[in-house]
């Protein structure tokens, strides 16, 4: 045969290839409208194979590619993985876990690193007396939060009457601890 060959019909009309003894051995069609060109093994079975309109494949077993296929579940096998993919994925992400959990676990991580920084209940120092300098150093671990302004008159240390210091407080493992000075 040369040039081309044409089935015209609405209808659904199947190219097929059959054996001697008349059994279909391909048949290949697609209807109007339908989802694709559909190829069929005929009575070697095996179902359909699907090209779709919308650039899709369609087997409905395994996808080989040498010694490589893709799995009707969704499995890929091949050499590089040594054998199927999921269980490389298993075995893998199982060591990588058993590998994370030797370094530290939660609880550990809970029990040793701070979990919250506050400031603890307010102090206050206030010099006696109306003097001319004063000299304040927080307790260890504390800071300074506020000062009091306040007309104490002449020769005073700036009008400044005094101070507001907490102290620092970390939290770990539930305990609340003020930090060393």
């Amino acid at each position: 045969m040369t040039g081309n060959l044409f089935l015209k019909n609405d209808a659904r009309m199947h190219f097929v290839i059959v054996n001697e003894d008349g059994s279909a051995r391909m048949w290949l069609y697609k209807d109007k409208g339908g989802d694709g060109i559909r190829l069929n093994n005929g009575v070697d079975g095996g179902g359909e194979f699907v090209f779709g309109k919308n650039s899709e494949f369609y087997s409905p077993s395994h996808i080989h590619s040498g010694n490589a296929f893709f799995a009707s579940d969704g499995n890929a096998y091949g050499t590089c993985w040594g054998g199927y993919l999921s269980t490389w994925l298993n075995n893998n992400f199982a060591a990588r876990d058993n590998n994370i959990n030797i370094r530290s676990t939660w609880d550990w991580v809970n029990q040793n690193f701070v979990s919250d920084i506050t400031l603890g209940q307010e102090g206050v120092y206030c010099p006696v007396n109306n003097v001319v300098s004063w000299t304040f150093r927080t307790p260890a671990g504390c800071m300074i939060t506020g000062i009091i302004v306040q007309d104490t008159g002449s020769h005073s240390a700036d009008n400044i009457g005094g101070v507001y210091y907490k102290p620092i407080q970390k939290r770990v493992n539930g305990a609340v601890m003020t930090i060393a000075g």
